[in-house]
């Protein structure tokens, strides 16, 4: 049995769900917040989640997870293709999202979702980063109808994942200028996307978690 390690309000834990639930592999998660106790760090060196058990062993980094289940499950669907070139481009896809759009955001909506406030300086600083991985990522896309092209990939992961949260997170914070609007068909693929079972029950689970998270914070303050 597989089991995932992390909460459901993780975007890079949703980006390994979506590819467990689109190989239809069964899987427990095991509910756990990022942590640098010992224990912990004993399975993910960086204490980040998401983490993958299996059979007594441990795999962290959400990239890892999705080639290894890849290889270790070749009878179900495909998450990086078989063609090189087309492999390249799922991978190339998913990095831009991660790296130039994701880490940027993260100086963003990780504060404010804890609570804390960001400065106009820093919004009005990521705001070019974010317009410029959104340009790279509208070079490389296809929606046609998955991110990469006609099946769904690790690219689908990351994208549906990353860039639900940046709509979601960043919408107060630029709400007539959002990068992501800039991304033509991007709102066709969430739409369609959440119609299919594995995105629908991800996006379902997490804001369920996100209610609960801000019950409780009511409840302190």
């Amino acid at each position: 049995m597989i089991k995932l390690h992390g909460a459901s309000i993780s975007n890079y834990v949703n980006k390994v769900k979506l590819g467990i639930l689109e190989k239809g592999l069964e899987y427990e998660q095991v509910r756990v917040a990022p942590s640098q106790e010992e224990e912990f760090l004993k399975i993910s060196p960086m204490g980040k989640i998401p983490v993958l058990e299996m059979d007594g062993k441990f795999i962290f980094e959400s990239g890892a997870i999705l080639e290894f289940l890849d290889t270790i499950f070749p009878q179900t669907p495909k998450l990086i293709p078989e063609d090189s070139w087309e492999a390249a481009r799922v991978r190339e896809i998913s990095t831009i999202i991660e790296t130039y759009l994701d880490i940027p955001a993260r100086r963003i909506y990780l504060p404010a979702t804890r609570g804390k406030e960001v400065s106009p300086e820093i919004v009005e600083e990521v705001h070019p980063i974010l317009v410029k991985g959104i340009k790279a990522l509208q070079r490389v896309v296809r929606f046609s109808p998955y991110i990469a092209g006609e099946v769904f990939t690790m690219a689908d992961c990351s994208g549906f994942a990353h860039l639900s949260v940046l709509d979601e997170e960043l919408r107060p914070f630029y709400p007539d200028n959002h990068p992501l609007d800039l991304l033509n068909g991007w709102k066709e693929y969430f739409t369609f996307m959440k119609t299919k079972t594995g995105p629908a029950l991800v996006e379902k689970e997490k804001q369920t978690l996100k209610k609960i998270l801000a019950r409780a914070k009511t409840k302190i303050e």
